[in-house]
This record gives structure tokens, C-alpha cells and sequence, in this order.
């Protein structure tokens, strides 16, 4: 176990891009703020949820978890997926302003682009798709052998997310996030979506995903252990996600309402 971390590569280019974006976010925050800061309590509050947000996805793509789920785990791969679906991107979302936001929201082409990609049906439909296609296993195995399928697949994956969070935590007047009921429908779906690509992963009979075949022995587990417990962190770690949420606006819209 120690000498996979040890022997593990780090993705140069990955943390170079974590670091740009962040580096642009604070440049907008706060070298121009006369054009995008809100107030100091808002800005510094937005920038700490970016800044973790960044931190997850350096977690996830870099070092361990990325080294691990690419060579040795079908679990880690699905923990890795969590972190880059349901983690990160609510919290990079929650760190841009509306001013951020609204500007390329109003540019002339993009606006009546964005009418149908911020939809919230289009939304929830764009991320389950491709959620549900790269977990077929033919798929699955093209992403674990090919180390810029791989890069594709997280690349989908964060900017499906991006979209399936929009109508739940973003802060554009232009385009506005959802009535508290219809988030709670919204994120009830979501769960729902899941149990279809858990289902199968969990209690298959026998191991679908072959790659791993050979190194789950490394971390005691036999393959189909392997799986299962994928499909287990996969269905779980949304669950706490989604039902964690689903208790926090059910919370906001009774004290809107009262």
C-alpha cells in the first residue's frame, strides 16, 4: 500500500489549472472590485466555498485517489466520482456572484443559449445521461485504459455536474435558481436517477468491470467485493448529499414561508 503511494504520479497540468482558476477568481473578486465584489462578509464567504471547491478537485484528480482509482480500484474510482459530481461542483457554484455570472449571461449569443442549457429539466437530463454512459462497462474500460479518455471523462463529468447544480445553488438574477418546492422535487429525482446505475453495480452477480480484475488483492478485497463496495460509496455518498440538501431547503422554504 505505501509503495503505490509512493511510486503514484502527480498530473502537472491538473494542478496548474486548479491553480490558474483559482488565481483569475481572486484576481475578479478582488483586484476589480468596484465591478464584481458584493461586500467584504459576501466575497470572503464566496471565496472560501471556491477555494474548496478547488481543494476537492485537487484531491480527486491528483493524488491518491486519481492514482489508485485508475490502477487499483473500482471503489476509488466511484469515491473520485463522488468528489467531482456531487462535492466540488456545488461549491465552486456557490462561490461565483451573480455580477460574475450575469456578465457572460448577458452577452448577446450566449443568453438564448443559456434560455435551454440552464433549463432545469435539460439539466437534470444532460448530467444522468452522461453519468449513466460512462458507467457502461465497455465505456468504463476505454476511460481506465486511455489516459486522455480518462481526462475526457472527468472533464464531462465536472461541467454535467455544473449544469445538473445550476438550478439549485446558483446566484444569477438573470437566470435564478428554483422555488424552494421545486428543489426539493429537483433533488428527490436526483436520488431516484441513481438507484438505476447503483442497482446494477451493487448486486450484479458477477464482476462487470474486468480491469480491476487482478488489483483489488492489494487492498484485501476480492473484485466483486471491489464493485460492491463502489456501488455502495457511489449510492450512499450521494444519499448523504442529496438528503442533506433536501433538509436544508426543506428548512429555507418553511422559513421563507413563515
Amino acid at each position: 500500500m505505501l509503495s503505490i503511494l509512493l511510486n503514484s504520479y502527480i498530473h502537472t497540468e491538473i494542478i496548474v489549472s486548479l491553480l490558474c482558476a483559482e488565481i483569475i477568481y481572486l484576481i475578479m473578486i478582488f483586484g476589480f472590485k468596484s465591478k464584481f465584489s458584493i461586500d467584504y462578509n459576501t466575497d470572503y464567504r464566496n471565496s472560501m466555498f471556491f477555494l474548496i471547491g478547488i481543494f476537492i478537485l485537487f484531491l480527486a484528480l491528483v493524488w491518491p485517489v486519481h492514482y489508485i482509482s485508475e490502477y487499483y480500484l473500482f471503489s476509488a474510482h466511484m469515491l473520485q466520482h463522488v468528489m467531482i459530481s456531487y462535492i466540488a461542483p456545488p461549491l465552486l457554484i456557490s462561490g461565483i456572484n451573480y455580477k460574475i455570472l450575469d456578465s457572460f449571461l448577458r452577452l448577446k449569443y450566449f443568453n438564448n443559449i443559456a434560455k435551454f442549457l440552464f433549463h432545469p429539466v435539460f439539466c437534470f437530463v444532460f448530467f444522468n445521461i452522461i453519468f449513466g454512459l460512462w458507467h457502461l462497462p465497455n465505456i468504463y474500460a476505454l476511460s481506465v485504459s486511455f489516459e486522455k479518455f480518462h481526462a475526457l471523462e472527468h472533464i464531462m463529468f465536472i461541467f454535467g455536474a455544473i449544469f445538473m447544480w445550476w438550478p439549485l445553488v446558483n446566484q444569477s438574477k438573470l437566470f435564478p435558481s428554483i422555488h424552494y418546492g421545486l428543489k426539493l422535487v429537483y433533488l428527490f429525482l436526483l436520488s431516484i436517477a441513481q438507484i438505476i446505475v447503483f442497482g446494477i453495480i451493487t448486486y450484479a452477480p458477477d464482476n462487470i468491470y474486468t480491469h480491476y480484475e487482478h488489483t483489488t488483492y492489494i487492498f484485501n478485497l476480492t473484485p466483486l467485493e471491489d464493485q460492491q463496495l463502489g456501488g455502495i460509496i457511489m449510492k450512499v455518498g450521494t444519499a448523504f448529499i442529496l438528503m442533506g440538501m433536501f433538509i436544508y431547503y426543506y428548512f429555507k422554504w418553511y422559513l421563507s414561508e413563515k
